[in-house]
């Protein structure tokens, strides 16, 4: 992260902070004790005035640095501090990262960033205190970022919006990139380490939330994108029984191919090693392997990620879940996801899921930055497509897709242009995002013995921003690409850094009322509204609760259902990840 970058988010955070009502050395702050200790925290306002608690910056697991690198987290020791500051003065970093996606931003973090926050409503009274009974529910977030950026910060996940709810708010960080996906596939370094920092941070959240004023049976796990897959991995792990009783997987889902484990972890951390200038990185054991990588500067790993790209300036995502070996201790994924969940093999928990519109702009926004056509950006671009899509390496991969989306490959010229960009949004959209999600309902169709709904959603409103802006920020003219992946978020938590408030009482203001009640409503009942019974059969798809514009300017905002699956697109995918 550069300096400038620092000095903004810091500046940025103090204000923040400033805003609190409230000294924070004084003693008229919140104040939490758990096992690990007692801690001091701030004073926040949610979107509509309503003062809330807030404690930043919570450490859950030692620094996983050392002998802790590429292996498994391990629970924190109680602190020394006689109080710990949890005030949010001085913000944790984000875990090390460099976002493919956003490449702009360049390298950020530290390897020491296994922190969760924990936002909690205020009492006014100690009447009040003594006499609720109402169940408050817990929301643990996990952000999203291809398990190789993201932030878990308020400064992009604040929960001002949510806090208009009774309902209290959990973000955690967890280890990317080769951090804390490597593998060398057996016990040296068996791989998953950040799935494994999710499950210590709902372990921690298991053990203390009722020092917060929370039910303990009555928690809600929450990501976007892979965050969203990462909430559907949790719940294929059946050693999480009693964590949390509720799901939800925004823009998300372990199905899609850039969750599929890799097929030889071993070989890709050899390759790590050689792109990092380690000899002998093809002959030593895993062991020394490990050892040898634990030696080499944070830094280093994270720019060489671009090494992996092959030149090419298009986001891959290296590293990601792996199957363990079974002789592995506490293990996370002994299977495929798509094996697990196929068998039923997975928790017995309402799952509320959906998607936007246009969640392969994520991918396709990059084709925007080619100014020109020719052999070698051609040759990037299939490249692009093929493993983004993953799943298809046969030659002739490419002419299958053309011909079922544009007729044949001619049509589209010597190379993919901006004019092609919501042709190559909706391939990433169907291939990575509803298909798999349409696959998960189906196969759940099968094994509906456990007898737990999903319920769907589509968030199809246009509001004034849009993370188009942020994907695709160097366009030469605004262009319109629709709701892209991440929209749906700006309406679910503040991020100060990338979009202006919303004022009160306007037709967003009502979108983010809308959506944070669905979630807020789902994590305390496991439901949502539903123009069905809410059961999912092998023979019917269950209708989606969408949001949409409206026209009419006294009721700006329709709620409807909606059937997003398609067949002939579900038979096409099918087809396509058999090849």
């Amino acid at each position: 992260m550069s300096a400038r970058m620092v000095v903004i988010l810091t500046i940025v955070l103090l204000a923040i902070v400033s805003s609190r009502t409230g000294n924070p050395a004084a003693q008229n702050v919140p104040r939490v004790c758990i096992q690990d200790g007692c801690m001091r925290g701030s004073w926040m306002r949610s979107l509509h005035g309503e003062r809330y608690e807030a404690f930043i910056g919570v450490p859950f697991a030692k620094p996983p640095l050392g002998a802790l690198r590429f292996a498994d987290p391990v629970p924190n020791d109680p602190w020394t501090e006689k109080e710990l500051d949890a005030s949010g003065r001085i913000p944790r970093s984000a875990c090390y990262q460099l976002n493919l996606f956003l490449p702009e931003r360049g390298v950020e973090g530290k390897e020491d960033c296994l922190y969760l926050n924990v936002y909690r409503p205020f009492k006014n009274s100690k009447a009040e205190a003594q006499n609720a009974t109402e169940p408050i529910p817990t929301l643990v977030y996990i952000h999203g970022g291809g398990f190789l950026a993201g932030y878990n910060s308020p400064l992009v996940a604040g929960a001002e919006k949510l806090m208009d709810h009774k309902v209290i708010v959990v973000t955690i960080a967890y280890r990317l990139g080769a951090f804390g996906f490597l593998s060398t596939g057996d016990e040296a370094a068996s791989g998953n380490f950040g799935l494994k920092d999710q499950r210590l941070a709902l372990r921690w959240v298991q053990q203390n939330i009722e020092a917060f004023g929370g039910d303990p049976r009555l928690v809600t796990i929450m990501g976007h994108s892979a965050g969203g897959a990462s909430v559907h991995l949790q719940m294929m792990y059946l050693g999480n029984e009693g964590l949390f009783q509720r799901a939800i997987s925004l823009s998300g889902n372990a199905l899609a191919p850039w969750c599929a484990p890799k097929v030889n972890p071993e070989l890709l951390a050899r390759r790590q090693a050689d792109l990092l200038g380690i000899k002998g990185a093809y002959r030593m054991n895993t062991s020394e392997l490990v050892e040898t990588l634990r030696s080499i500067d944070a830094d280093q790993f994270v720019y060489s990620y671009k090494g992996f790209t092959n030149g090419s300036r298009y986001p891959v995502i290296v590293y990601g879940p792996v199957v363990e070996a079974l002789t592995v201790p506490d293990a996370f994924l002994t299977d495929t996801p798509k094996a697990l969940w196929s068998r039923g093999k997975h928790l017995s928990v309402p799952w509320l899921t959906g998607i936007v519109p246009n969640d392969g702009f994520v991918f396709s926004a990059p084709i925007l930055k080619d100014s020109g056509c020719s052999k070698e950006t051609f040759a990037q671009q299939k490249t692009l497509l093929l493993n983004v899509l993953g799943g298809a390496k046969q030659s002739d991969a490419l002419p299958i897709l053309m011909e079922h989306y544009v007729g044949n490959q001619s049509a589209i010229g010597e190379c993919f242009t901006k004019d092609h960009v919501n042709l190559i949004t909706k391939v990433f959209n169907e291939g990575l995002f509803v298909y798999p999600l349409a696959l998960s309902v189906r196969q759940h169709a099968n094994h509906n013995r456990t007898k737990a709904p999903i319920h769907l959603y589509k968030f199809n409103y246009k509001g004034p921003y849009s993370y188009s802006s942020i994907f695709a920020p160097e366009t030469d003219t605004p262009q319109d690409y629709g709701i892209v992946h991440c929209d749906e978020l700006i309406y679910i938590f503040r991020a100060p850094i990338l979009f202006p408030d919303f004022r009160r009482n306007t037709q967003d203001a009502k979108v983010t009322k809308w959506i944070t009640k669905l979630l807020v409503d789902f994590a305390l009942n496991g439901t949502a509204p539903t123009s069905t019974d809410g059961e999912v059969s092998s023979s019917e798809f269950p209708e989606a609760l969408e949001l949409i514009n409206s026209n009419n300017v006294d009721e700006p905002i329709v709620q409807r259902y909606t059937n997003f699956y398609d067949e002939a697109m579900y038979d096409f995918w099918t087809r396509f990840y058999s090849y």
